[in-house]
């Protein structure tokens, strides 16, 4: 109970304090110094996701960092563990990048400003239209060299089976062109329960896989090819969830 009243208190103290980095950012924005406001974001961002994971007294280990291409933008696909695993992408895997988050989120104030800076956008997943307005916005952002992350089961999980991948969020690689790298988070379930009412310390394991690049896929292939990537990704985290 003590590390729950802690990370709560703490890690919104650390988000108030990091509150004047945001007016700055806003005013390169206004300025449009577009370039420096966009790496002080990501490298800004990066530290708050480390420093709220290891409020929980958690530790990660992350494998297969050079998996990921060191130029142009990529699409992370991720199973969706617990609400640790947006902190972990972000802390830990250097590469800047933006999500693929849920409008739910947009309740949360200094939270989602800094989501807004790192270029995510928010999905109303009882809106079709405005999902697939979303969707094209995040292509674009691809398009435009900044990676991205997407979790297709859709739903945070809360164990360590996956669920199935959605399919609609193919389109992000196919119609942008981007990279595929597959991540597998095994443990960050039991860090934060999914109901937010326990913090509790984990190890974490992160895995990145080697990119996949599925610019020539048709559309008949599309649902073997998102059963083998789930396939792939669901292989590294049964090996370490033992």
């Amino acid at each position: 109970m003590l590390r729950t009243f802690m990370w709560y208190f703490l890690g919104w103290a650390g988000l108030i304090l990091s509150y004047p980095m945001l007016l700055r950012l806003k005013y390169y924005e206004l300025r449009g110094r577009t370039d420096l406001k966009d790496r002080l974001a990501n490298r800004g961002s990066q530290r708050i996701a480390r420093y709220l994971f290891r409020l929980t007294g958690s530790t990660v280990t992350i494998t297969g960092l050079e998996n990921i291409p060191d130029q142009g933008a990529v699409l992370f696909v991720s199973n969706h563990q617990g609400h640790m695993d947006s902190l972990i992408i972000h802390g830990y895997i250097p590469k800047p990048k933006g999500f693929i988050s849920i409008v739910e989120v947009l309740k949360y104030p200094i939270i989602r400003t800094w989501m807004k800076q790192i270029h995510c956008v928010f999905i109303d997943r009882n809106n079709a239209r405005q999902s697939s307005g979303c969707i094209n916005q995040a292509i674009e952002y691809l398009k435009q060299g900044h990676s991205m992350v997407v979790f297709p089961e859709g739903h945070l999980n809360d164990g360590a089976e996956t669920a199935c991948f959605q399919r609609g969020w193919l389109r992000l690689a196919t119609k942008s062109g981007a990279p595929i790298v597959p991540v597998s988070i095994s443990g960050s379930y039991k860090a934060f329960a999914k109901d937010g009412s326990r913090v509790a310390s984990a190890q974490v394991d992160c895995v990145i896989s080697k990119p996949i690049h599925p610019e020539k896929l048709k559309k008949a292939d599309e649902v073997e090819f998102i059963d083998k990537l789930r396939t792939e990704i669901q292989s590294h985290i049964r090996s370490q969830a033992v």
